[in-house]
């Protein structure tokens, strides 16, 4: 297959740039806002992001055994991509929303705009990462075509890291409710423009048949049989809920830790550079070296550069920011290969069990994905209320320890396991290879 061009390459990834705009925004910035702005108890808000997000990641199986059983003359996620990332942008303005209410009504209004993003955002999430697989079925272009939304998703990151505070202090002036309110409508413009452009300019080739009548139990044992993905899923859990953890907790180290709330632009920016700078060369480095080699070398950095960062007092800047960068330029490895490895199982599951199951191989990846997020936020929702967490007030000890725990030591041992897990993965370059003839013979032969 022929590869795709420079105009699909961009569009599809431009489509992550859109909803990482969005997912930035909330991950990194929502925790702050209850706590800070719209002044709920950091317990509370754990509970409401652990539910919420389980919530989202078991609607994503539900989310994909529905698609698999849709064609459109727009094609089969598209669509869905589009609608989703319409009703995510919405409901993210609604978020960062706060109302004059009591504190009860504050409550439920959180939980009901939370739990109705979380699933717009499963009708966003799945459908886009299905296209993936459907692009090309060539290994090497497919982990080139996936760091394009994985590069600039990343940059999606960086721009909500960067611009998020700037932006709420010069939209809200002394208001930083109104600040983050304008920022929100801002970035949901922006992701649905971007949502258009990849839907107009992706194509999506390599489609599995309909699926009308296939159930949720035989889905389920389409996974349950596809060894190589459920190794590669568990892995990215023991990484995706550090990187989660981390950047859900950077405004609160560097608000309390480190003492100065005015660099934490320069603090989130510098670490995505260089996770971005990891993500450029993971193609070239895994070509040479294999997908599961490169994977490990970037769990290694990540492990040692995260241990290290605990040993850092947050007042050396310098050290602090290179030390902590160096642990996401380890994570940037991770994240395209993650995806791409994902990917391949879907090649996987045809040649085992004769279903090719985009979407639901794919969902399997974004529920562990919500998981991570449920977990990493209720984490720090409670570790911040039992270390005695108070909003806008000088931290105790015990405290900043917790913010410096769930900064360094924590995302370390969650990337010790993803390691761990990771060295069993048996899906070579070459028996994908050889998987490929078997399976291509068996399509010619029927």
């Amino acid at each position: 297959m022929k590869a795709l061009s420079a105009t699909e390459k961009w569009s599809y990834g431009l489509g992550a740039l859109g909803q990482n705009l969005i997912y930035g925004l909330v991950t990194t910035f929502l925790m702050v806002f209850y706590t800070d702005e719209f002044g709920i108890n950091a317990a509370i808000v754990g509970t409401l992001f652990l539910i919420a997000r389980i919530w989202d990641a078991v609607l994503d199986p539900v989310v994909a055994v529905f698609i698999d059983r849709v064609n459109t003359r727009w094609g089969k996620f598209k669509p869905f991509v589009l609608l989703g990332g319409m009703i995510v942008a919405l409901l993210t303005v609604m978020c960062f929303y706060a109302p004059d209410f009591s504190m009860p009504m504050k409550i439920v209004y959180i939980y009901v705009t939370y739990m109705l993003w979380n699933t717009a955002y499963s009708l966003f999430d799945v459908p886009y990462w299905s296209i993936a697989p459907t692009l090309t079925n060539d290994p090497a272009e497919r982990t080139k075509i996936i760091a394009f939304p994985k590069i600039l998703g990343a940059v999606g990151i960086i721009i909500a890291s960067g611009a998020v505070s700037p932006l709420v202090k010069a939209l809200g002036g002394d208001n930083d409710a109104s600040g983050y309110l304008w920022t929100a409508i801002i970035f949901a413009l922006i992701c649905v423009l971007l949502i258009m452009l990849m839907f107009r300019n992706t194509h999506e080739r390599l489609v599995g048949t309909r699926a009308e009548h296939e159930s949720l139990r035989a889905s389920v044992n389409v996974v349950i049989r596809n060894k190589p993905l459920l190794i590669v899923t568990l892995a990215s859990f023991f990484a995706t809920t550090p990187l989660v953890l981390k950047n859900t907790m950077a405004i609160y180290f560097m608000k309390y830790n480190a003492g100065d709330e005015d660099k934490l632009p320069l603090f989130l920016l510098s670490a995505m550079l260089l996770m971005l700078v990891a993500m450029g060369i993971t193609p070239k480095i895994a070509a040479k070296r294999g997908k599961k080699t490169t994977f490990i070398i970037g769990g290694i950095i990540g492990i040692v550069a995260n241990t290290a960062l605990f040993f850092i007092q947050p007042e050396n800047t310098a050290v602090l920011f290179a030390v902590n960068a160096f642990s996401m330029f380890g994570l940037g490895f991770i994240l395209v290969l993650i995806t791409s490895m994902q990917a391949d199982t879907t090649e996987y599951a045809e040649w085992k069990t004769g279903k090719r199951s985009e979407s639901i191989v794919t969902s399997v990846g974004t529920f562990n994905a919500k998981l991570c997020s449920a977990i990493a936020g209720a984490i720090a929702g409670y570790g911040l209320s039992l270390s005695g967490y108070v909003a806008d007030q000088d931290q105790t000890d015990s405290v900043l320890t917790g913010i410096h725990l769930m900064m360094s030591v924590l995302p370390a041992i969650g990337l010790l396991l993803c390691v761990l897990c990771i060295s069993f993965y048996q899906l070579s370059e070459r028996r994908y290879a050889e998987m490929m003839v078997s399976l291509n013979a068996r399509k010619k032969g029927s």
